[in-house]
Order: C-alpha cells, then sequence, then structure tokens
C-alpha cells in the first residue's frame, strides 16, 4: 500500500510540474559556402535566433546547397519540409511570372531606385498573391540584405564592347526575362544551376557568367574566366523565402526574435559587403591571370534594353502599370 502512495503522488507532481519543452529548429538551405559574406550572415542570424528567442528557437544551416538544386528546395519550402532559403525572389516566378521584375537587367538606376520599387506596392501585391498560393512569405524586408555591391560578367575571353557579346554563351539562371534581355544583346544563354557553372566553363559549355562581385572569390569562377567587367546589370537583394505556415505557427516572442535576427544579419551583410567593396576590387585585381574592369562603356546596353522594354510595353507584354510604377520609385528615391 505504502508503494502505491508513493506512485500515486509521483503521477500527481508530474501532472502539476512544467517541463521544459524541446527548442524547435529551423532548417535554412543555403547554396554558398559558410566563409562568404551570405555565409557569415546566415550564422548571424542563426546565433541571434538563439540568443534573443532564449534558446527556443534555433536555425539550422545546410550550406553548399546540401538539401538541393533551388528548384527542388523551393518545393520543401512550400511544403514545409525546410523553414528558410534565402535567395532571389526570382525563384517564385512559377506562382507569379510578374515578380521576375524585380531583377529586370539594366531598368534601375541605382540600389536606392530600385529598393523603392520592391517596397512599392506593384511588388508587394505580387509577394501577397504568391503567399496565398504557394505558402512562402518573405522574412524582414528584402532590400535591407544586399547580395553583393553590385553585378559583373566574367568571361572565358575579353569582353570590351557590346558587340562582343554578341554569339558569347552565357550563362544565367531560369528567367525567361532574363534570357530574353540577353538574348536582345545577342548573347546565347545557357540555363544553369549556380553549382554546375565553375564546371560549365572549364568544359566550354558555356564562355561566360554574371555574378555579384562579392562571390567572385569564393566561387573562383575568375580561374576559368579571368576577364571581368563591372555592369551594374541590375541590384540584387537576399530575399529570405520562408515556410509563413511555421512562421505564423511560432510565438509572438519568437517571431519578434527571427525578425530582430533577420535585421542585425542584414546590417551584418550590409556593412560587410559596402564597406569591403573596394578591398574585394583590389584583391581581385590582384589575382594571378585575372583582368578586372569598372569602366566597361554600357551605354549602348542601355540604349538596347530600353528598346527591349519599350517593345515589350508597346506590345502589351509588360506587367500593367510596370514602367509607371518604376518611375514611381524613381522620384521615391531622389
Amino acid at each position: 500500500m505504502f508503494q502505491f502512495h508513493r506512485l500515486a503522488a509521483a503521477v500527481a507532481l508530474l501532472a502539476t510540474t512544467t517541463l521544459p519543452v524541446a527548442a524547435e529548429t529551423w532548417r535554412l538551405s543555403s547554396m554558398v559556402a559558410p566563409d562568404s559574406i551570405e555565409g557569415q550572415a546566415y550564422e548571424v542570424l542563426a546565433e541571434k535566433v538563439a540568443k534573443y528567442s532564449n534558446g527556443d528557437l534555433t536555425i539550422r544551416i545546410f550550406p553548399n546547397s546540401q538539401i538541393g538544386k533551388m528548384d527542388a528546395v523551393i518545393e520543401q519550402l512550400s511544403a514545409g519540409v525546410i523553414q528558410l532559403a534565402p535567395s532571389a525572389m526570382t525563384f517564385l516566378a512559377r506562382w507569379d511570372e510578374n515578380i521576375r521584375y524585380s531583377s529586370a537587367p539594366f531598368l534601375f538606376d541605382d540600389y536606392d531606385h530600385w529598393a523603392e520599387f520592391i517596397r512599392g506596392d506593384m511588388v508587394q501585391g505580387w509577394l501577397k498573391g504568391i503567399t496565398d498560393e504557394s505558402g512562402i512569405s518573405i522574412l524582414g524586408d528584402a532590400p535591407a540584405f544586399p547580395r553583393g555591391s553590385f553585378r559583373t560578367l566574367l568571361s572565358v575571353e575579353p569582353i570590351t564592347s557590346t558587340e562582343d557579346i554578341v554569339g558569347r554563351k552565357i550563362r544565367q539562371f531560369n528567367s525567361q526575362l532574363v534570357i530574353d534581355a540577353w538574348a536582345n544583346l545577342g548573347a546565347e544563354v545557357v540555363v544553369l544551376p549556380w553549382g554546375e557553372v565553375y564546371d560549365a566553363i572549364n568544359r566550354n559549355i558555356v564562355d561566360a557568367v554574371t555574378s555579384p562581385l562579392e562571390l567572385i572569390e569564393t566561387t573562383r569562377f575568375y580561374e576559368v574566366a579571368p576577364n571581368i567587367i563591372r555592369t551594374d546589370e541590375y541590384p540584387q537583394a537576399i530575399a529570405f523565402l520562408m515556410n509563413d505556415q511555421a512562421f505564423q505557427a511560432l510565438s509572438v516572442e519568437n517571431k519578434d526574435a527571427l525578425t530582430r535576427a533577420h535585421a542585425d544579419a542584414a546590417a551584418f551583410a550590409w556593412n560587410a559587403i559596402f564597406s569591403g567593396a573596394n578591398e574585394a576590387v583590389e584583391r581581385i585585381k590582384a589575382l594571378d591571370g585575372v583582368t578586372y574592369s569598372d569602366s566597361f562603356d554600357t551605354s549602348e546596353i542601355l540604349a538596347k534594353t530600353a528598346e527591349f522594354y519599350a517593345a515589350r510595353e508597346a506590345a502589351g507584354e509588360l506587367p500593367k502599370g510596370l514602367m509607371s510604377a518604376v518611375e514611381a520609385a524613381r522620384k521615391s528615391a531622389q
């Protein structure tokens, strides 16, 4: 009887005792190396999430496309298998083709102009519709987290004029807008995953690739494509694509922790990228066999691309109100 009463007392104690709840772990799929600026910023995110949530929410990072190529990652993100996949928001185009204009080549004056466009009603409306259909939303303010200070073009043979682009096999991601814009310049566009680019250049499948300045060193593309020019093709940011259901299921405190951590990671990336751009250029110039130019004349490219957009607008092939939204963003940025 004594043993029975001891057991009953233990059960009663467990029933009234609050047991610690295991921390929730989110999976983050990264396409980049841990030692890149992006990779380091993701580590900042993970550290700050753990700190701000008091260990209640943790982020596990899978770098170097360990989870898979981006198309497969997007499917896993939508299904809730993973919770975060920082990348270009253009990967959401399967749900709304218009989102590709967030990376429209040679359309924006500078980063501020582009950021105002992304934050504007048109793009935010596209993103809301995508969330409703796909279950994927974006964490925080996307333009706050830049992907590189400016874009470049790396090639096997030198490109010294717009004419040199004609017939060049240039790697691009799977965006029909980007493909068409570069084809309009005379390039032969080849769509390849980012992780296959080095080998593709080495095997003469492509002979040029566009890249943010800050990814040149970590990808080592310069080893096979040593001729580099600055193009300022378009500003670009890292959109933290997120499973919206997982976010909505978080406590108010953990939502705040995640949002604060994103702001900290974005600030880290912003400072590292824009304060270190000149140093990165000097390091690249010092590499054996590499030539770098920031004086490439893009005026002819801009003129041809302006004609490209004008023709599309006249044919009714642009999203309704796009060019007006671009102009409104330009005025807001001034």
